[in-house]
């Protein structure tokens, strides 16, 4: 018998390999972390909501920067008793890390949720589906 109290885990549904080949490049682009780059790519993918592919890993990626921003402000009040730094350094190496992860899945054609952040992605962003 299903527990009520957990909210069923939303898979993905199964995308083609057409979307897959047209929507790589705004995937791999919705994790470069330089520049805003990252994030103005995932926020495009997102509202225009054309391509399963690029719209599943934009997802992930404004995850990653949403929860990498929110690390970050968790840190900085921090600085001043000395811990701060040597945290936000771990906060964002650890978020480079998921960028290059997400790179890696998205490059190689799958829809693989990023560790540790990759449920939320699915929470928060789920009801989120190609028109």
């Amino acid at each position: 018998m299903p527990d009520s109290t957990v909210p069923p885990e939303i898979t993905p549904a199964p995308v083609s390999q057409a979307d897959i080949d047209s929507g790589k490049t705004m995937a791999i682009l919705s994790y470069i972390p330089i520049a805003f780059v990252g994030l103005i790519v995932a926020i495009i993918s997102i509202t225009q909501k054309n391509n399963a592919y690029s719209l599943y890993h934009a997802k992930q990626a404004l995850t990653l920067y949403i929860c990498a921003i929110a690390g970050a402000l968790v840190c900085l009040p921090l600085c001043v008793v000395c811990i701060g730094i040597p945290l936000l350094i771990a906060v964002e190496l650890g978020g480079l890390v998921l960028c290059i992860i997400g790179i890696v899945n998205a490059s190689g054609g799958q829809c693989k949720p990023l560790p540790i952040i990759g449920k939320f992605a699915d929470k928060w962003f789920g009801k989120i589906q190609k028109i």
